[in-house]
């Protein structure tokens, strides 16, 4: 991290030189003062003084402003910064990749940025890094059903999950750019699963406004799972998105695709195979064929308001083949399943279809959401099929599954939320007042405050009667899930947050007889601290 910090340095510096209009002319870097001047014939001097204005950009702010002044008292009125969906005034392949960079507010110094995920397109012309981490705590919950009256509830469990801890790699050559991203997180602590590697891919951005992209990639799929996980509102996607974004997309997923992106619409298309390390567990005799789809924009927008309309698709050709397994019963398999939307609170996947025989399956559906200043509301709904593949017979009806979700957010210390061009999703807000600590005591506000909210369903039950036996029907109990969220998240500054969440989740599910109520309720409390340059 400390290499991150360092390139934050060099990025608010080079900065500065290009937007030296902004600041006031005792702050402009290619010029001094006259009292500058003089104490720059002294080299100790000189060097004095360029230690503390890198000490000061740092920190957020410059010498000029921020010296000798503590609490909120003596702070110059903020202007106004660029609107982040404004991007008129960026070039070439930053015009089309997202959040753009804000101009040096005066009062406030530079913030700098660092791109959100790898695939970023916005001109460095040098390799960087960028780094992700957030560790998880905490969990405790009891059961919906007691198999007798006089059963105790379990005591409340704890967990400390290291969830993710991902570091960029990123170089670029002209419109060529290659991303390479290892992931250091698992859980629990020191147990990484088989996914080492988060993203490799190579990408070209030499015809305006599109990019093309080939390697290991996340695609571009539905509104929610195009947003950093650092901008959820929540501390997890909703079950729905989840489980319709593996069928053929998520994470280190072999893809070859295109995507552009305007202010005004977003459209992607990508051919997907199987996810890295699908060889793992057993050896493919031929790996997944798939491919996803999704059109987005925004019918109206201005400073104050965002219109979001969403639709996404996605087809399995072919599942993962496994010629060591049976034709019609675990040749080609597809496994629908998820954990509640909290993976520091259970590892356990609570609803689940189990591996279905399988020859093809299809996801679609849409999202919408509106934003005004600092309140957005979006939400949901998603279809999945699934065309099973049984010995001769057996029933093997078509199966169907459904679930959406409606979530709100408030920034409460009133920033507004920010829209990325480049991804058509939302973005966590950019702290107007960050929380800084100089000498022992407060200097500058409070930081950023927000409160979300999330309801969500998923239904992976289908073709099935209570009663009787998921083997005479065809179908699957895969359970019935709904879950209530409310989360509290402090934004200290730009590239740290502190997330409380509450959750209530209800599982209503069947054993494969149809006879006997296997669902849970529960309560969790969870902790999120996270870090993202």
């Amino acid at each position: 991290m400390r290499c991150c910090i360092a390139f934050q340095r060099l990025c608010a510096r080079r900065h500065d030189r290009t937007d030296r209009g902004d600041r006031a002319p005792d702050q402009k870097l290619n010029g001094r003062t006259e009292a500058a001047k003089e104490r720059a014939r002294s080299g100790k001097a000189a060097a004095s003084a360029i230690a503390k204005r890198g000490a000061a950009f740092e920190r957020g702010g410059s010498p000029s402003t921020r010296g000798g002044r503590s609490g909120a008292a003596g702070r110059e009125p903020r202007r106004n910064c660029r609107d982040t969906s404004d991007t008129s005034g960026l070039t070439g392949a930053s015009r089309s990749g997202g959040l753009t960079a804000d101009s040096p507010c005066r009062g406030q110094g530079h913030r700098g940025w660092f791109p959100w995920r790898p695939t970023d397109d916005r001109d460095l012309g040098r390799p960087y890094v960028f780094c992700h981490w957030h560790p998880d705590a905490i969990r405790h919950g009891h059961l919906f059903s007691k198999s007798a009256p006089d059963d105790a509830i379990p005591e409340p469990q704890q967990r400390r999950k290291f969830t993710s801890w991902t570091i960029f790699f990123v170089a670029r050559y002209d419109d060529w750019t290659f991303n390479i991203t290892p992931d250091f997180g698992g859980s629990p602590e020191g147990n990484n699963t088989s996914q080492f590697l988060y993203e490799a891919n190579l990408n070209y951005t030499g015809f305006k406004p599109v990019t093309a992209t080939v390697g290991y990639f996340k695609p571009w799929v539905t509104l929610y799972d195009s947003q950093s996980s650092s901008d959820f509102l929540l501390m997890e996607r909703p079950s729905i998105i989840e489980i319709g974004r593996n069928v053929a997309a998520g994470d280190a997923r072999a893809t070859g695709g295109l995507k552009a992106s305007t202010d005004q619409y977003f459209a992607a298309f990508a051919l997907t195979g199987a996810s890295y390390g699908a060889q793992n567990n057993s050896l493919l005799n031929g790996e997944q064929i798939g491919m996803m789809g999704r059109l987005a924009g925004r019918p109206y927008y201005d400073t104050d308001w965002n219109v979001h309309l969403d639709l996404s698709g996605e087809y399995v050709v072919h599942p993962n083949i496994n010629a060591n397994g049976t034709a019609g019963v675990n040749r080609t398999t597809l496994n629908f399943q998820d954990r509640p939307e909290d993976r520091a609170a259970d590892e356990n996947r609570l609803i689940s279809t189990g591996n279905l025989s399988s020859s093809s399956a299809n996801v679609y559906g849409g999202e919408a959401a509106i934003n005004w200043r600092n309140l957005l509301v979006q939400g949901g709904y998603y279809q999945i099929g699934d065309t099973q593949s049984k010995l001769p017979g057996v029933r093997a009806p078509h199966l169907s599954f459904n679930g959406g979700y409606v979530e709100a957010g408030w920034n409460i210390t009133g920033e507004p939320f920010r829209y990325n061009v480049g991804a058509a999703a939302f973005a966590r807000p950019k702290v107007d007042d960050p929380f800084i600590i100089k000498d022992g005591s407060i200097e500058t506000g409070i930081g950023a405050w927000q409160l979300g909210a999330r309801w969500s369903v998923m239904n992976l039950n289908s073709n099935v009667t209570p009663g009787l036996s998921q083997s005479v029907t065809g179908g699957v109990f895969g359970g019935y899930q709904q879950i209530f969220g409310a989360a509290l998240s402090w934004y200290p500054n730009d590239w740290v947050r502190l997330e409380l969440q509450f959750q209530y989740t209800m599982i209503d599910k069947l054993n494969a007889a149809g006879t006997t109520q296997i669902g849970q309720k529960f309560e969790t409390l969870a902790g999120r601290a996270q870090v993202a340059f």
